[in-house]
């Protein structure tokens, strides 16, 4: 009887033991909760991953892609004046291009095969063509953005999330952003004008004559404390500044430089490099920054000033942004705050 009663005592100690691992067991022999979790937009660094996902379930409920669990869709009727934005319960495909004088007001993630253009304070929560983007004035993206083409929003236009573009993003001015990005983004109403090369105006100088250098590597220079660079000068090397730095007035650095209170980077001078500081950037009216510009605090860029090149992409940075009329960035741009195209 006590050989029985032991017996059995183990084996309930062990059916207990083993229950709890039941479920995991028959979920990895027969596995049922494989799809990607939800992502919410607060939790990814990736611009275009929404639009992504919605392009792949778009094709998955048109029958061009494969099966994503979240087919859920409705159309867009046709003709489009007729449609009743406000009464939408689902996402919403239109199988054509959308043109209207009207302003559209979608609460629903909008996907248009072709290109959309819509009046002025237009609001997207969402919003995707495999084509061209043009909103009028005053209109919002409160979520996100992507067009194939290239993606246009008049004045006073806010885009507080992420917006990019297979071409062009063109923001009119005193538009509000966040995250941009694209082999092109053009701020406010004028293009940025080809600029003479400076190198003919330029002498050849070197970090070794500035007051208190100190030569860290061959192509590599500290100073502690405030340092300017004179202007009409080119300087070859990287500079690293515990203070403010100043580079004058059409005066090229083929280098990176580090600044730790700051930099101001006068009108036609350029960095071919990276700039890289804790405290506020100036980039004056018709500077160049070839490589990318970070900042802690805050970045100011001056009126047709020109950020990265065509064939490469960089990224600009900074708590809070400000863009004036005519200024060209090509990559991305990331006000971690708020980011604003300034008027001249």
């Amino acid at each position: 009887m006590n050989y029985f009663s032991y017996t059995a005592f183990v084996l309930i100690c062990l059916l207990l033991l083993t229950l709890p691992f039941v479920p995991a067991f028959r979920e990895w022999r027969y596995p049922t909760d494989f799809a990607a979790l939800p992502i919410s937009p607060n939790y990814t660094n990736d611009v275009d991953h929404f639009s992504r996902r919605l392009h792949a379930d778009v094709a998955a409920k048109l029958g061009l892609g494969e099966p994503t669990g979240y087919e859920d869709f409705d159309f867009v009727t046709d003709p489009v004046d007729g449609m009743d934005w406000g009464k939408a319960r689902k996402r919403l495909i239109s199988r054509s291009s959308i043109e209207t004088r009207a302003p559209i007001r979608s609460v629903q993630p909008v996907y248009v095969e072709g290109d959309i253009r819509a009046g002025a304070e237009s609001s997207f929560s969402a919003l995707y063509a495999t084509g061209n983007i043009e909103l009028g004035a005053k209109s919002e993206i409160n979520d996100w953005a992507h067009a194939n083409g290239v993606l246009r929003l008049g004045p006073n236009s806010v885009t507080l999330r992420r917006v990019s573009a297979g071409t062009a993003i063109e923001l009119g001015n005193e538009a509000w952003f966040e995250r941009l990005q694209a082999p092109t983004l053009r701020f406010g109403s004028r293009i940025s004008h080809v600029l003479p090369p400076a190198e003919a105006e330029q002498t050849p100088a070197s970090y070794a004559d500035l007051p208190g250098a100190i030569q860290q590597t061959p192509s590599l220079f500290l100073i502690r404390g405030d340092c300017a660079l004179a202007a009409g000068k080119l300087y070859r090397g990287s500079l690293v500044v515990t203070g403010f730095l100043t580079i004058g007035a059409a005066t090229t650095v083929i280098g990176d430089i580090k600044s730790r209170k700051g930099a101001s980077i006068g009108p036609r001078a350029s960095v071919q490099g990276a700039v890289t500081c804790e405290g506020r950037v100036y980039i004056f009216s018709d500077a160049r920054a070839i490589g990318p510009v970070i900042s802690e605090s805050d970045i100011l860029i001056g009126a047709s000033a020109v950020i990265g090149l065509p064939d490469a992409h960089t990224t600009v940075s900074a708590r809070n942004i400000i863009v004036e009329d005519g200024v060209a960035v090509h990559g991305a741009i990331w006000a971690h705050e708020i980011g604003m195209v300034k008027p001249v």
